[in-house]
């Protein structure tokens, strides 16, 4: 059991929702992908990949090998400061990149929650506050489906519900590991969620 529950925190560490996020916005019938060639689409999977996966692990690589911090799973709170500004920085970058780039209003809305979130948890990590970054990924994407339900009219029930049951999975397992309280999990997920609704509705 033990063994599923960190399997499935590796399956659905939060490195990796940016991505999973752009892949189901390209991949949704969505008008806005129209406008979108593949090239175009592949240079900004190879962005994404390159500034908020490769370069933040290698560096995550890094700081474990120089006693910075624990583990890639950073158990204390106080290990999270240095990589989730790390984090902040590369989101930033990142966004500015795909602005430059022209990506659709919409989607760089997308990861403006994302920038947001990261930098929520970075405010948090320095007040000593330890929340599931694994949940506000999770929050993060289940969010951004429901506005693309809301704002393009599609019905997105079983893709949500299968997200949704993923998270209630992701939750249970930081749960049982003991990485988590209900509570760091609940609010991980709000925090995600909140700023995907925030983002398109106010900023």
């Amino acid at each position: 059991m033990k063994l599923a529950a960190r399997l499935n925190s590796y399956l659905f560490h939060p490195i990796f929702a940016p991505l999973v996020s752009l892949y189901l916005l390209f991949e949704l019938p969505i008008y806005l992908n129209y406008k979108l060639n593949e090239t175009y689409q592949h240079y900004v999977y190879a962005i994404i990949s390159l500034n908020l996966i490769v370069i933040p692990l290698l560096i995550n690589l890094y700081l474990k090998k120089k006693k910075m911090i624990s583990s890639l799973s950073m158990p204390d709170v106080n290990e999270r400061v240095l990589p989730y500004l790390i984090s902040c920085i590369f989101f930033t970058l990142t966004f500015f990149l795909l602005q430059e780039i022209s990506l659709p209003d919409f989607y760089l809305k997308v990861f403006q929650a994302a920038c947001l979130s990261v930098l929520t948890l970075l405010v948090l990590a320095i007040l000593k506050q330890k929340i599931s970054a694994h949940m506000v990924g999770l929050g993060g994407i289940i969010g951004m489906l429901s506005l693309v339900s809301v704002f393009f009219g599609l019905d997105l029930s079983i893709v949500m519900l299968i997200f949704i049951l993923l998270a209630g999975l992701t939750g249970s397992s930081r749960l049982y590991l003991n990485a988590h309280t209900l509570l760091q999990v609940f609010l991980g997920f709000i925090i995600g969620f909140g700023w995907q609704w925030l983002s398109q509705l106010f900023l």
